[in-house]
């Protein structure tokens, strides 16, 4: 083998080997993350008067379907 085979083989471990550390450790990064994020959000749903999202949103969607409603265009078969 030539020295340009061996240095191409080289490079190539190291990035298998570098990919699998990166890999281990993103799933260990994302679980705490999710973890953290989780407490933190229990803190604040206790600690704090956090709105009710769903509420909020059916509220909104009630709201905005009666102003459709009551200020869309007439059909043209109702204006005649």
């Amino acid at each position: 083998m030539s020295h340009r085979t061996n240095v191409r083989l080289a490079e190539k471990k190291k990035k298998v080997i570098v990919g699998e550390k990166r890999s281990g450790m993103g799933i260990i990064k994302s679980c705490f993350s999710f973890m953290t994020g989780t407490a933190f959000g229990v803190y604040l749903a206790q600690n704090y008067n956090v709105p009710n999202i769903r509420k909020l949103t059916n509220t909104s969607l009630v709201v905005a379907k009666h102003i459709e409603e009551n200020y869309r265009k007439p059909k043209k078969d109702d204006a005649e």
